[in-house]
């Protein structure tokens, strides 16, 4: 399923606009609608245009890019894609929930598998809207069958923000708080899971990346990440956060 989507890319520098809009004219179902040097400017475009997507820079003169995110509409709120020269703020990208992250200069083969990504996006979010879903991870990811203590449980996939390990049991938190015990270790979690969307940050805990709410490495040997349902942010030691931080990169830089 192809999708028509409109562009708008946001550069202060001339030569990285016209690379972009080069790289972007090789795919036909994108259209560039407006280019803008500043953020005031890419505001003014986002409100008359609607754009599907901004083409973001990070460091501009005057406002950062990441400071449009705050200002724009809810919806429809167009997807983000950020274009740097700077590696050092992927993982702010994901937690600004950017659904991709391209480094200058990068090869047409780079921007032809980030087209992909934003037709896949757009395609699942048509198919949700038909459905009458909200959901973006829904279309997605499936669900599965667990036994709780008394019960079965179809749980969405999308749904899980955390499990952690207890002995033999596991402790499944969902995006809505509830929480249940599973007779189901943390390894056969690991292996029925998308690898793609669930990362096992240490012995004990598998997170859903699309759940992350906000990251904070608070020293050399310590972080924090709270989980969208689950109450108080969970504490990560040095090599659990060194391993999420490289897995946070690889997310959306790849």
């Amino acid at each position: 399923m192809s999708v028509h989507l409109r562009v708008l890319i946001v550069d202060d520098e001339p030569s990285a606009r016209d690379f972009l809009r080069k790289r972007l004219a090789a795919h036909p179902d994108i259209e560039v609608v407006a280019e803008a040097i500043s953020v005031a400017t890419a505001l003014v475009f986002c409100r008359s245009l609607h754009p599907d997507v901004i083409f973001l820079d990070i460091k501009m003169p005057q406002a950062e890019g990441t400071e449009l995110l705050a200002m724009l509409p809810a919806d429809p709120r167009p997807e983000i894609v950020f274009v740097t020269a700077h590696d050092d703020r992927a993982v702010e990208a994901y937690e600004l929930q950017a659904l991709d992250y391209l480094l200058k200069p990068f090869s047409a083969k780079r921007m032809a598998a980030t087209v992909n990504k934003l037709q896949r996006h757009f395609a699942g979010r048509a198919v949700a809207q038909a459905a009458g879903l909200n959901s973006r991870a829904s279309t997605t990811l499936g669900t599965l069958w667990v036994q709780a203590e008394k019960e079965m449980l179809q749980v969405e996939l999308a749904e899980i923000a955390l499990i952690e390990s207890e002995d033999s049991y596991s402790r499944l938190t969902l995006i809505n708080g509830k929480a249940y015990m599973l007779r189901q270790t943390l390894s056969r979690w690991e292996e029925t899971l998308p690898a793609s969307d669930f990362f096992r940050i240490d012995r004990f805990r598998i997170i859903n990346l699309r759940q992350v709410q906000h990251f904070e490495r608070v020293s050399r040997d310590k972080a924090f990440i709270q989980l969208l349902g689950v109450k108080a942010p969970k504490e990560l030691r040095r090599q659990s956060t060194l391993r999420l931080v490289q897995r946070l990169k690889d997310r959306v830089i790849n």
